[in-house]
Order: C-alpha cells, then sequence, then structure tokens
C-alpha cells in the first residue's frame, strides 16, 4: 500500500511539473483576440498635469468573473489581449488610485486570424478624504463593436456625461487640498 502511494504521489509531481513547464513554454495565441493598450497616466488633482504611473495596476473581469490581474510598466504603459465572445470590465488604478473601470462588450466581436487593436488612455488620481468619488461605481468609459464600421466604438455621450460629473468632484477635491495647504 506504502509504495503504491509513493508511486501515486511520484505520478502527480511528474503530471505537475509537465503541465507547469507547458503552461510556461506554451507561446499564447492571439488568434480570435483583440489588444488593449495605452498608458496609464497619474493626474495630480492640485497642479492640473500628468505623468505616466508607474506599475498601476489593471484588474480585468471576463463575464463578472475575474480573469487576469497585473501591473502595468514602469513608464506606464500597458498591453494585453483578451478574447472575442464575452463581455469585460477593466478596472485600472488599484489600491494606489481611485479605480476607473471600462466596460468592453466584445460579445458581437467577429473571430480573427489578426488580432484588432484598441489603444485608450488612462488618467488615475489618488482618492481624497471627504470627497465623494462614488461616480467610479460604475464604468467611467464603454466600448463596444460596431458592425457598421467595423471597428469598437467608444459610447462617447455616455463618457462625456460621465466625465461632466467627475469634474464636479474634482474640483472639490482641488478645493479641500488647497485649503488643507495653505
Amino acid at each position: 500500500m506504502r509504495v503504491f502511494a509513493l508511486f501515486l504521489v511520484l505520478v502527480a509531481s511528474v503530471f505537475s511539473a509537465e503541465a507547469q513547464f507547458r503552461k510556461v513554454t506554451k507561446t499564447p495565441s492571439t488568434e480570435n483576440h483583440f489588444l488593449i493598450s495605452g498608458v496609464i497616466y497619474h493626474y495630480d488633482i492640485v497642479k492640473g498635469n500628468e505623468v505616466p504611473a508607474a506599475h498601476a495596476q489593471i484588474v480585468v473581469y471576463q463575464n463578472k468573473e475575474l480573469y487576469v490581474a497585473f501591473f502595468g510598466g514602469a513608464d506606464g504603459t500597458y498591453s494585453f489581449y483578451l478574447p472575442v465572445g464575452f463581455e469585460y470590465e477593466v478596472w485600472f488604478g488599484g489600491s494606489a488610485f481611485a479605480n476607473k473601470k471600462l466596460f468592453i462588450d466584445a460579445t458581437q466581436l467577429p473571430e480573427e486570424r489578426k488580432p484588432r487593436e484598441v489603444t485608450l488612455d488612462v488618467s488615475l488620481f489618488r482618492a481624497v478624504e471627504g470627497i465623494d468619488f462614488s461616480i467610479l461605481n460604475e464604468p467611467y468609459v464603454r466600448m463596444a463593436y460596431n458592425p457598421e464600421s467595423d471597428n469598437m466604438f467608444l459610447d462617447e455621450e455616455y463618457t462625456r456625461k460621465r466625465k461632466v460629473e467627475l469634474d464636479k468632484s474634482l474640483k472639490k477635491a482641488k478645493k479641500l487640498l488647497q485649503s488643507a495647504k495653505g
């Protein structure tokens, strides 16, 4: 019985190591995927300027389930592929920033051998205690596939409304921060 149990442990170890090896060496296919890339910026509320945000966290949910989480580059850049045929919510920021969410409906995006590309720069800021940023509890940007133009499109009207609401909170935050300094 002991020999059999030891054999099972060894077999399980070999299969586990082999699976890990395949996982590490496998080249990910970009077929039937789309690419999202851009730069994440840190917006200084008081100064009103932006600089690239080093190592900002990005969390991706596919059909409301955690898909992947990772950090952007030291220069604020990020890029990743997502499979077509799903809905995504992408959270930018992590614990260092007030998170901004992007909703992507890729359910109608056609499957192709060459991936489509979406470029999206994101501006993040640090939350300010006492200021309501609950507007960011919902996606700040929404995107979907438009078959007429055969391209992903940004719902500009939705985003414009969100920006107007967020700008009000940012103005309050700037006043609060300036009064705390002076």
